[in-house]
């Protein structure tokens, strides 16, 4: 049986995304969500200053970390699982939550939005 696999998923908390679209609300529920379901294991949470999609965020990168093990990763984006969701909500991060961390399967219509 293979291990599970684990994620990383960065918030971004630059000026635009957390200063004026309330990322860290997104964060503190991604915190709950990963300690109330006991992921913490599987899944590691952490902040970013920007991704450089200002326009639409709050911005959430999520990107397998064993795959990026070892990598000079720059937020992710050199790992070629890597996802980043724009203009999220607490509604559309349940989503996220619930298809791509827990089932593997990427949002698209959450992507490039």
């Amino acid at each position: 049986m293979s291990e599970p696999r684990r994620l990383t998923v960065l918030v971004c908390r630059g000026p635009t995304c957390g200063g004026r679209r309330n990322s860290a609300e997104l964060y503190a529920k991604l915190e709950q969500t990963i300690a109330a379901r006991g992921l913490a294991g599987q899944i590691t949470l952490g902040w970013e200053t920007c991704f450089g999609h200002c326009l639409r965020g709050p911005n959430i990168l999520v990107y397998d970390t064993d795959e990026a093990r070892g990598w000079q990763v720059y937020a992710g984006f050199d790992a070629p699982s890597a996802v980043l969701y724009n203009r999220m909500t607490p509604d559309d991060l349940e989503r996220v939550i619930d298809a791509h961390l827990l089932g593997g399967m990427v949002v698209r219509p959450l992507t490039y939005r």
